[in-house]
């Protein structure tokens, strides 16, 4: 009779959590340039690579209830966004200082002479997709080029996304592997990866800026009326203070509409100088840099990173993104899950 019982458990265990999973599938279109990554449906985020962007980004980020994370400005401007720092966008990885050469601050609108030293990544082949109940995983090889079009590294990176009830999780994997001459990561304070939020996340003291409509109209924002961003980190900091600080993890937890919201970054004890230093800012930005050091603590000793030649270096990160609101408490077991 108990084996009756326990078939019967193990039965009805398997068909609940059947019933609760949440299929990952991913929509390739070579001519939109972007892969569609869906679950049960409906889109999470995109994997894109146009021109315009300057590197391989994902844009948007959606949570589990179609909320909008990232900011749509400047290619997807939404009401209400801010206008500054048009580099930044959605989900990316990129550094600068490699060579000499900014890859960080790029975008179409600087200037030709700005552009001089400015390098871009280009996206070059989707090598695999795996699609999955609550885990897909998508491949990619990418090229980091020079102002002359000379390239210095190949870029291999495996993205894998988990939907689990509201919780989103995007993993990505970065292997850079020098082609045929030394590669040097200076010391910066631009880097590397990074998420760019939605305008409801930022701190309410974001005031005085300039925002735009749909439509590309310019306004200037007075208040920090509907900022509801509180930023924390590992080593309990909270808001402006953790810029520029060491930490494992940094989260910013909020709403947007009537719906919460929480959005971490997660370094990993396997990255070159674990723990990296943030580059968190309350006008909504979410950045882990392992190169930098002088640039966050002017009081030290530059330090750089070679490359040489057909070595490479790999970095683990993780988005996790979930619709409700979080503590530090819950973010350090989530922490904890990923490092293990």
């Amino acid at each position: 009779m108990m084996r009756i019982f326990t078939s019967i458990f193990v039965f009805a265990l398997f068909f609940a959590n059947l019933a609760n999973a949440q299929s990952v599938k991913f929509a390739v279109s070579a001519t939109k340039e972007r892969v569609d990554v869906m679950v049960n449906g409906k889109i999470f985020t995109s994997y894109r690579w146009e021109e315009c962007f300057k590197r391989p980004v994902l844009l948007p980020i959606l949570t589990a209830n179609g909320t909008f994370i990232t900011r749509g400005f400047p290619f997807e401007t939404r009401n209400g966004e801010t206008v500054d720092h048009p580099h930044q966008i959605g989900l990316s990885f990129s550094y600068g200082d490699v060579n000499g050469v900014d890859f960080w601050n790029t975008s179409t609108f600087r200037t030709a002479k700005e552009l001089e030293r400015m390098g871009r990544i280009v996206h070059r082949k989707i090598l695999k997709t795996k699609s999955g109940q609550n885990r897909g995983e998508l491949v990619t090889r990418s090229d980091w080029l020079l102002p002359n079009g000379k390239k210095i590294l190949t870029e291999t990176t495996r993205y894998i996304f988990q939907a689990e009830g509201k919780t989103r999780r995007i993993d990505r994997e970065t292997t850079l592997t020098a082609i045929d001459e030394n590669v040097t990561f200076g010391d910066n304070k631009e880097g590397v990866f990074a998420v760019r939020l939605a305008r409801e996340l930022e701190q309410e003291n974001q005031i005085n800026v300039k925002t735009t409509d749909e439509k590309g109209n310019i306004f200037e924002a007075e208040t920090g009326e509907n900022l509801t961003g509180n930023f924390f980190n590992s080593e309990n900091l909270t808001g402006d203070k953790i810029w520029g600080t060491l930490g494992k993890w940094a989260f910013v937890s909020g709403k947007i509409a009537d719906k919460d919201v929480t959005v971490a970054v997660f370094d990993s004890p396997k990255n070159h100088n674990f723990p990296s230093f943030m580059m968190v800012r309350g006008y909504g930005l979410l950045a882990l840099n392992p190169f930098g050091k002088k640039s966050f603590q002017p009081n030290e000793a530059a330090r750089t990173f070679v490359l040489e030649t057909k070595k490479s270096i790999k970095f683990h990160h993780r988005l996790l993104i979930t619709a409700e609101k979080s503590n530090p408490e819950t973010i350090e077991k989530e922490f904890q899950t990923f490092i293990k």
